[in-house]
């Protein structure tokens, strides 16, 4: 089985990947390392340095044609969202668009999204907040 994975450079994303080559599946990372570590990086895995804002992510995916996508890149941090919006949209919803249209075009069946869930749902009188809560995000990192 082959899986690309985004964010494999990151703490989440490296362990991952160990895990899928352990099991013995081909793995990509896709990673711009702004937040990721070199060190990170699984050397039996194929490495692309890459922000998946960019719209060469949906080549790269056509290109690669994984099984499947684990999707972990993303901008993180609700200060930097709130500071710059435009940025935040490109990488956590773009980003994700080049994604999923480079997974229609290599025909990827399965995307697993991981995300953190706290800004979904905004501030809560109760921690922790289950996913029944109703979202309201405060932030564009909430939001998208």
């Amino acid at each position: 089985m082959k899986s690309l994975v985004t964010g494999g450079a990151g703490f989440i994303g490296s362990h991952i990947v160990d895990k899928l080559i352990e099991q013995g599946d081909e793995v990509v990372i896709v990673d711009n390392l702004a937040t990721g570590k070199q060190h990170n990086l699984n050397p039996k895995a194929k490495f692309i340095e890459l922000d998946i804002s960019d719209p060469q992510t949906i080549e790269v995916v056509a290109q690669e044609k994984p099984d499947r996508i684990f999707h972990l890149a993303a901008q993180a941090l609700v200060t930097v969202s709130v500071k710059d919006p435009m940025r935040d949209a490109d990488v956590n919803i773009k980003g994700l668009l080049h994604l999923m249209q480079g997974a229609v075009q290599a025909k990827v069946r399965k995307m697993i999204f991981s995300s953190t869930g706290g800004a979904i749902y905004g501030d809560t009188e109760q921690i922790p907040t289950p996913e029944t809560f109703a979202a309201r995000p405060l932030s564009p990192y909430g939001i998208a």
